[in-house]
């Protein structure tokens, strides 16, 4: 049952009177909001070990590209030292392997929940000769992974 009109009125009234530390409160909650998505990803990549660096894991003709991987269910199956064929996916053409034998340095977070991408970010290394082509595909989420067994 809803309330009574006399009751809605109060309420309108109310609210009038009092809007501005309504609008105060609820932009202090939004505030906190975003204060915690950033001090929580701060605080996960202050844990990380200094040598952890994906630079400093390179081999001598790898490069490290950062890609993002649309598919945020596929990318949580790898981990990072995982070998990987990366696979160009394109409507106007077949898909094709772009980079064999790349090597997941590192893992970032998924989109945030304000984002409308669900893209998770991985670094690879790959050959200096493949970085350009990984690249333009990682920057266009148009990838996909193929994993290596372990004897690889």
């Amino acid at each position: 049952m809803p309330p009574p009109a006399h009751l809605k009125g109060q309420i309108r009234v109310l609210i009038a009177r009092h809007r501005r530390i309504l609008a105060a409160v609820c932009a202090g909650i939004a505030t906190l909001l975003i204060l915690s998505l950033v001090v929580e990803s701060a605080d996960t990549t202050a844990l990380a070990p200094t040598d952890a660096r994906p630079s400093r894991q390179l081999k001598t003709g790898e490069v490290a590209v950062p890609i993002l991987l649309a598919d945020a269910k596929l990318a949580a199956g790898v981990d990072p030292g995982d070998l990987v064929d990366l696979v160009e996916l394109s409507e106007l053409s077949p898909a094709s392997v772009i980079a064999e034998k790349a090597r997941i340095l590192s893992k970032g977070s998924h989109g945030s929940s304000f984002s409308a991408s669900e893209a998770q970010l991985l670094v690879v290394a790959v050959q200096e000769s493949d970085a350009l082509l990984v690249a333009a595909a990682g920057a266009a989420e148009s990838l996909t992974l193929v994993m290596q067994s372990a004897g690889n």
